[in-house]
């Protein structure tokens, strides 16, 4: 028994200090490293004056970051791995924005007050930053738009596993409610042609959708609807889409945004919620640590279990056929009016 705990010390003095690898991976990003060896290897004198910073210490930072395989060095200096490509601002899976925003004072300090959370079940952001996240955005604009590219940076790798292992040929009009800018409805019709879509979501939301669906060459078959899926959603489509929308409520806001798309539907209709899952299995990881995310930074946020989801949709008028993964913790939650 000794012995099996002396083992695991190790592994526990990594997840302790994990922190610093996070704090390095955002500095290298805030210096924009990986861009300045884009074209080849460059000495920490070179990258000192072109980032303005003490050189004895970047070095010593650079060298560091090499233990984990972000960069690595020779006798021409540092040079980018397969790792850091993802640093780069032109890198189409670029994660800059992801990082800006995991990484960076938001989620830093929301983080640092997470006992907070467990003592009072009150999101940490508020203890952080005195005010809700979203009322903190509107006063806060470049806070905001740097959890808003995040999240648009989320949602490409997001799109690129559904439209991986998700079949909506069969499917005729979806409508996608609170599809914000309509980046996945775009991507799923621009890969559908035979498909129409309706995108709905809060009117200052969608105001910037004509233009990306102008650029994805959409138009003629995606028409865009204002409103609140609190009150009402559209009628007149065969799949009804949520992606990434229940997670954020609690059981009594996400069954009455159920309830509504129940009463739009048809009989032959369905809906289908892309979210992650906590798994029954007491030993799966999935969805756990993001489930403490929710806690942290939205006051109704949880993630859910099959069976939560089947007694959600039981309540709303619904009945859950299937589940289908799509990858990295994302499933596919189908079912139609019960």
């Amino acid at each position: 028994m000794e012995e099996n705990q002396q083992s695991k010390t190790p592994q526990l003095g990594e997840y302790v200090y994990a922190y610093r690898i996070s704090a390095m991976i955002h500095v290298a990003t805030e210096l924009n490293i990986a861009d300045l060896l884009q074209d080849g290897p460059k000495d920490s004198h070179y990258l000192a004056v072109k980032t303005a910073t003490h050189e004895p210490s970047l070095y010593r930072f650079l060298r560091a970051l090499t233990a984990i395989d972000l960069f690595q060095e020779s006798e021409n200096g540092f040079e980018l791995t397969d790792l850091s490509r993802f640093l780069l601002s032109d890198h189409p899976d670029s994660l800059q924005a992801v990082i800006h925003f995991a990484c960076g004072e938001l989620s830093w300090l929301t983080w640092g007050e997470l006992l907070h959370v467990v003592k009072t079940g009150q999101p940490s952001f508020e203890k952080a930053f005195g005010m809700p996240k979203f009322d903190y955005f509107k006063t806060h604009p470049q806070a905001g738009k740097t959890f808003n590219t995040a999240m648009d940076t989320l949602t490409v790798y997001c799109i690129k596993d559904i439209l991986a292992h998700y079949d909506f040929s069969e499917t005729e009009c979806i409508v996608d409610i609170g599809g914000g800018v309509g980046r996945l409805l775009f991507s799923i019709l621009e890969k559908y042609p035979e498909t129409h879509g309706i995108l709905h979501d809060l009117p200052h939301v969608v105001r910037e959708a004509y233009p990306l669906r102008d650029q994805f060459g959409v138009e003629d078959r995606c028409q865009i609807i204002e409103g609140q899926f609190f009150e009402s959603v559209p009628q007149g489509g065969d799949m009804y889409l949520l992606k990434w929308i229940l997670h954020s409520w609690r059981d009594e806001h996400a069954l009455q945004i159920l309830q509504n798309c129940a009463q739009a539907m048809n009989d032959t209709a369905k809906i289908v919620i892309f979210e992650g899952l906590i798994h029954d299995d007491f030993k799966s990881p999935d969805g756990k640590m993001f489930d403490v995310h929710l806690m942290a930074f939205y006051p109704e946020g949880k993630l859910r279990t099959q069976a939560e989801f089947s007694q959600l949709f039981q309540e709303a008028g619904l009945r859950l056929t299937r589940t289908v993964p799509l990858g990295n913790n994302l499933y596919a939650i189908e079912g139609t009016r019960s």
